[in-house]
């Protein structure tokens, strides 16, 4: 499959390829996988395969030219919106573009989850939830590995991901982000608390400087 390349916005489709039934046991303190009962091994191969089919993943993004970095205050040419994090000073230094993003696997897993805890299905949800992160983990990186090689053919390095509600940056500024992508057709929205529906997305910006 030829990699996948990305432009100054739009959508991005990555895959999610096999998730592995140690990964999911370990993550829940099984440091002997393969010494796991037989019945809880096999609850989670299944939820694997549950999990899977459920999975749309799509990020959309937008990159955009830094207007001002003043302190913790971000401004980005043609945005509209200012965002506040004390780490910006530093994490962007000498930063020139900055691109965001909303990832989200759909609601398929969200709605699955809600399902198997009403039936009493405690351990699948729980399956489901790890597989679902595992998931989320997976879509990031495809789209880092898109950023990276876009960014290195134009002599450029991405930063970390910084994030509402993470460090030191406000979860409330998790507005900001999303009017960014205001009049676009995004399937995630905002809670009354700044979190996001459904709840399989993540959000972000990584910072683009020159090598």
């Amino acid at each position: 499959m030829p990699p996948l390349s990305l432009h100054h916005e739009g959508e991005f489709f990555p895959e999610i390829g096999n998730i592995e039934v140690d990964t999911i046991l370990r993550i829940h303190g099984y440091k002997k996988p393969s010494e796991v009962r037989v019945a809880i091994r096999e609850t989670a191969k299944k939820m694997i395969a549950v999990s899977i089919p459920l999975f749309e993943p799509t990020v959309y993004y937008r990159q955009f030219r830094v207007q001002t970095l003043d302190g913790s205050r971000l401004e980005l040419d043609g945005g509209g919106v200012s965002l506040h994090n004390p780490e910006f000073s530093n994490a962007l230094s000498a930063c020139a573009e900055i691109m965001v993003f909303l990832l989200t696997l759909g609601d398929k897993p969200d709605t699955m989850s809600t399902t198997l805890q009403q039936s009493d299905h405690l351990l699948e949800a729980l399956f489901l939830e790890s597989a679902s992160w595992l998931a989320i983990e997976t879509a990031t990186r495809s789209f880092v590995t898109a950023l990276r090689r876009q960014s290195k053919k134009r002599s450029c390095r991405i930063t970390s991901r910084l994030a509402p509600g993470y460090g030191d940056w406000s979860l409330t500024d998790q507005q900001g982000i999303f009017r960014l992508f205001q009049g676009w057709d995004i399937k995630i929205r905002l809670t009354d608390g700044d979190c996001m529906q459904p709840k399989m997305s993540r959000s972000g910006l990584y910072g683009i400087r020159p090598l």
